[in-house]
């Protein structure tokens, strides 16, 4: 009898096989909820607007009311990170009525390198060399570069030590460092990581389903660049 009594409460203390099931799904969901608090210290989404970054980046069209219509892809920013030459960057600028917005564009050069532009052609003197490499930029296409059009022409300039020459690659319609100036190291939000590119298709696709489809701004972290 006392056998049989312990075997019934051995029976009822030991967890179902649908407790167990439910048990791990919550340790998964804690786990994922952890790994997505990591993640969003080291990396913040990023929703591309414009043309500028074109054909690398596609941006989204803005309406008339200057709401951001769906189209755009989604890249992550490492904000930790440090950048190098032809990384793609978000970084802080103002507008001419004194807005602070982010901007999104390639390294060109660092403080201490000389730049010029001949119709469309990028040459580059790093500090402490003395002759100009002429560039090979396989991220600007050429129907992006037309070699009339008059930004496409920039005179040499010495970037300001502490400073990086950013532009666009869509270089026809890209206000950047030709118009704006150096960009100091200060203004950096972010370095845009080669994985974050490669993916950009599936990433665009998860943020454009919960963005656009369901009207969920994840998190809250999301920003533009143009």
């Amino acid at each position: 009898m006392l056998k049989k009594v312990g075997n019934s409460l051995y029976d009822r203390q030991r967890p179902s096989f649908a407790n167990l099931i439910l048990n791990i799904l919550l340790i998964v969901i804690i786990l994922i909820f952890v790994a997505e608090i990591i993640f969003n210290m080291y990396f913040m989404n990023i929703y591309v607007k414009g043309k500028s970054m074109m054909p690398t980046l596609i941006g989204a069209p803005t309406a008339g009311n200057n709401s951001i219509l769906s189209g755009g892809d989604y890249v992550f920013v490492d904000s930790h990170a440090i950048p190098d030459y032809s990384d793609i960057v978000v970084a802080k600028t103002t507008s001419a009525e004194g807005m602070s917005y982010n901007i999104i564009k390639r390294v060109i050069a660092f403080g201490g390198d000389t730049v010029k532009i001949d119709r469309g052609q990028l040459y580059l003197k790093r500090a402490g060399e003395d002759e100009f490499t002429k560039i090979q930029e396989d991220y600007v296409a050429v129907e992006n570069n037309d070699p009339t059009v008059v930004v496409n022409t920039f005179e040499t300039h010495v970037v300001k030590e502490g400073c990086m020459f950013l532009m666009g690659d869509n270089r026809n319609v890209s206000e950047d460092s030709r118009q704006k100036g150096d960009f100091s190291m200060e203004s950096l939000v972010g370095v845009v990581p080669q994985w974050s590119i490669d993916n950009k298709q599936w990433i665009t696709s998860i943020y454009t389903f919960f963005e656009f489809t369901l009207g969920f701004n994840r998190l809250n972290s999301k920003m533009y660049g143009d």
